[in-house]
């Protein structure tokens, strides 16, 4: 028998997908709504540890609640007005969030994913879902047909996440992936915890967290002190303390292969959580507003783009997904203690 598995389950009425490494621990499941992550367990001593602060019942997958580890398409985060200009023509997607007027995180999150492979080995288990369900008129303001793929693999300890986008359509059409997980190393809150982004700049926001126009947006990060995450800071300059952050981070620094890692560390629990990604923007949030569970965990969200993009001019070739092409988007996380 494989030392990894995947498996059927449920989720109160929600069809789920377990990977599992059985001799190690680690184990992640997966629901078909959304595709969405509901929880990861890694052994970090004393017995497998949830590191992620997922839906916590089925209600609240039915919801969407706080898009606890969803994933974010055509578009991440927010747009203005809920609008924007794509081939000549202005399209409105509507808003989610009226006092702010934005459209939130994009709408795979409300489709019933289908699996379509998986696999188990002494190494790694993996499941891949797709969507085919944005198509012209589906969804307002969105006249475009796009597949939308993600193959989960389970490793000891690690999530790696692989996201795909592929247009079927005739015309070009505006695409940005992302995640929306939450992360925790304890039940406290996270205001103990140390933060490290290694980066050259921060995306600099108005009062609705939209980033200022043009480049009044992209802060050196050595001028925003408040929000210098870099390795290696002075004194207690990594704890995040009472912050409250809902914003992105950008030139990412990356290692010899390639990867941005975004770290937590728990020095009580001595547990490190690393989020890595092949390219885009970290944006992180705190949680502050959050109507339930707020601040208990910290969502380390790696998106291809920044926040309203499908306004920015710079981002226009970026996003824009050609006909018949694909794209592909990488990251993930991992675990240890130290």
């Amino acid at each position: 028998m494989a030392r990894f598995t995947v498996k059927r389950s449920t989720f109160g009425t929600h069809e789920t997908v377990v990977l599992e490494d059985s001799a190690g621990g680690t184990k992640a499941v997966l629901a078909r709504l959304g595709a969405s992550l509901l929880s990861f367990h890694v052994p970090l001593g004393g017995g497998p540890f949830d590191i992620t602060d997922g839906f916590a019942t089925p209600e609240e997958l039915a919801q969407r609640s706080c898009g606890r580890a969803i994933l974010m398409a055509p578009f991440s985060n927010r747009i203005d007005d809920g609008k924007y200009e794509f081939g000549g023509q202005v399209h409105d997607l509507g808003v989610t969030d009226t006092k702010n007027r934005v459209i939130l995180h994009g709408f795979v999150s409300k489709a019933a994913w289908d699996v379509t492979a998986e696999t188990a080995g002494d190494a790694s288990a993996s499941v891949t879902f797709i969507t085919r369900a944005i198509r012209q008129g589906a969804f307002r303001g969105y006249p475009f047909d796009v597949d939308v793929s993600v193959a989960y693999t389970v490793k000891p300890a690690r999530l790696e996440v692989e996201m795909a986008a592929r247009n079927v359509g005739k015309t070009d059409a505006p695409f940005g992936g992302g995640w929306h997980p939450y992360f925790r190393t304890s039940a406290k809150k996270i205001d103990a915890l140390r933060l490290i982004i290694p980066c050259r700049t921060r995306i600099a926001t108005d009062q609705r967290l939209l980033p200022l126009a043009g480049d009044a947006a992209y802060v050196p990060i050595e001028k925003a002190p408040e929000f210098d995450f870099r390795p290696g800071r002075p004194g207690d300059g990594n704890v995040l303390g009472k912050r409250f952050i809902d914003g992105a981070f950008a030139d990412l620094e990356t290692d010899c292969g390639g990867w941005a890692h975004t770290t937590i560390e728990d020095v009580e629990t001595r547990r490190r959580i690393v989020v890595f990604q092949e390219r885009g923007l970290m944006h992180v949030f705190t949680g502050d507003p959050l109507p339930v569970r707020g601040r208990l965990a910290l969502a380390l969200e790696p998106v291809e783009f920044m926040t309203n993009a499908f306004n920015r001019p710079e981002c226009r070739a970026g996003i824009t997904l050609k006909a018949g092409a694909e794209r592909r988007f990488r990251f993930g996380v991992e675990a240890a203690t130290f």
